[in-house]
């Protein structure tokens, strides 16, 4: 039986949906204005993973996803390179998705865009507003938290907090000094929308609580994100989404680790844009096999630091390469057919350690130590020259497996000679496009590698590929 650790909770609990077979899932997707690091790959892993163990446990589910594409950051890395945040939105948005589908994140049922979703956003400050506990100042309309006594129930933290390293918005006439903004009115040169309170927009924490609460009636049985994520956006979140309607927002809050860096003899520190030590995620696809990536992901438990090393990237393709020696040994003698009682028991003994493993809050450590003793019995049945059928059905359980964690089911295998000059005369003519401004064609190029399981990294002025 599924157990899972509750943020709000600080406990592992049975896991129960609200409508039986059914799970509603929501996870904090990117804020689109820049490459992603391997911090972003992280909770793209780990609760895809999570959405494919709940679908192999029999679930059906329902994955939403956002974009944030609207957003102070946004705004002035536009303004710095001189287009539209449409378009830089746009063009971040088409590199992440590439680099997930790299990665194996599969697409989530929805994955809804802010800026599509400002009507429901109005119409939730709306209601909170009716419920007394929004209000105006000269600057925006915000939440007063007051009004909302629960709040910091899923942290255990209010915003003014000492040494708090979290973004509190100020204003001099917040009610509160937790207050946060629900709508911003506009500032010159900025997007806009039209709302009752006046030209503006919406705050970065009311669209996943719009999103959820169209896409999912404000009733999540997971909502994951970083632990980054957890203060004050989630708090926040909760406090609108409760507020607006009086009911548990969401069941189970579920939050991965950090991302560290060595840092010195004292001890590793976060990974991050804002502290200048974020390692880009296509720089690691340089470093090692996108799968190999997702592998070191998986080797740590989603709430523990993840410490990033190159040698550690070394020692996951070296743990991919095994695996894939196995299945690749297995498909060559493979057979359907009738098999004996040990290779059944083997096969049942497998899975059970592994559904063992990640039942145990998504436990993916444990469980590819179970890929890898089945990957031992697996080499010691090819060694006695077993029946094709044993070697099927234990192929059958590896491949099960690697589907769960998100694995390739066979290796990427490199292009010929004349598909890689194809592919670099194409990023030749991408970069000509790019440097005359030509964006639309440089994303047609793009996209279209990308369609042909070609992923493009650019970084520091070079364009280099992977074949996923």
């Amino acid at each position: 039986m599924l157990q899972v650790y509750s943020t709000e909770l600080r406990a592992k609990t049975t896991f129960t949906p609200r409508l039986p077979g059914s799970v509603f899932m929501y996870v904090c997707g990117p804020t689109v204005y820049d490459s992603c690091h391997i911090g972003h790959a992280r909770p793209a892993v780990v609760f895809d993973t999570a959405r494919r163990y709940l679908e192999y446990s029999g679930y059906a589910v329902t994955f939403v996803s956002n974009i944030t594409d609207i957003d102070d950051k946004i705004i002035n890395r536009a303004n710095e390179l001189g287009i539209s945040c449409a378009q830089l939105t746009s063009r971040y948005q088409d590199e992440y998705e590439a680099d997930m589908t790299a990665l194996g994140v599969r697409a989530p049922t929805i994955r809804p865009k802010a800026t599509e979703h400002i009507r429901e956003m109005i119409d939730l400050i709306s209601e909170l507003e009716k419920k007394g506990v929004a209000y105006v100042t000269p600057r925006g309309v915000w939440f007063d938290v007051s009004k909302f006594p629960a709040y910091g129930k899923l942290s255990g933290r209010t915003a003014d907090d000492e040494n708090t390293e979290h973004r509190v918005e100020q204003d001099g006439e917040k009610r509160n000094p937790q207050d946060f903004a629900l709508w911003k009115f506009a500032k010159p040169g900025e997007p806009e929308w039209a709302s009752p309170w006046g030209a503006g927009r919406p705050g970065w924490h009311i669209e996943c609580s719009a999103m959820s609460g169209k896409y999912c009636d404000f009733q999540l049985d997971i909502h994951g994100g970083g632990a980054d994520l957890c203060f004050p956006h989630h708090e926040n979140e909760l406090a609108q989404s409760e507020a607006c309607t009086g009911r548990k927002f969401v069941k189970y809050w579920l939050h991965n680790g950090f991302i560290t860096v060595p840092k010195d003899d004292s001890g590793d520190q976060k990974m991050g844009k804002s502290k200048g030590n974020a390692f880009w995620l296509r720089e690691a696809f340089k470093l090692a096999p996108p799968a190999a990536l997702r592998l070191w992901i998986l080797g740590t438990h989603y709430r523990m630091p993840l410490l990033y090393k190159p040698e550690l990237l070394d020692a996951a393709k070296n743990g991919l390469d095994r695996i894939y020696a196995c299945v690749e040994a297995l498909a060559r003698v493979a057979a359907a057919g009738e098999i004996s009682a040990e290779t059944a028991s083997h096969a049942k003994e497998a899975d059970d350690a592994f559904r063992t493993a990640m039942d145990d809050d998504f436990n993916s450590p444990q469980a590819l130590a179970s890929v890898y003793d089945l990957v031992g019995v697996a080499n010691n049945t090819i060694a006695k020259q077993a029946a094709p059928a044993d070697c099927f059905a234990l192929l059958q359980t590896l491949n099960a497996h690697l589907g769960v964690l998100g694995l390739p089911l066979s290796r990427p295998q490199a292009g010929s000679a004349k598909t890689d000059g194809l592919v670099k005369l194409l990023i030749e003519l991408r970069g000509l496009a790019r440097a005359d401004k030509n964006f639309a064609l440089s994303d047609k190029i793009r996209d279209g590698l990308t369609a042909q399981g070609i992923t493009l990294n650019d970084r520091g002025g070079e364009t280099t590929w992977t074949v996923s």
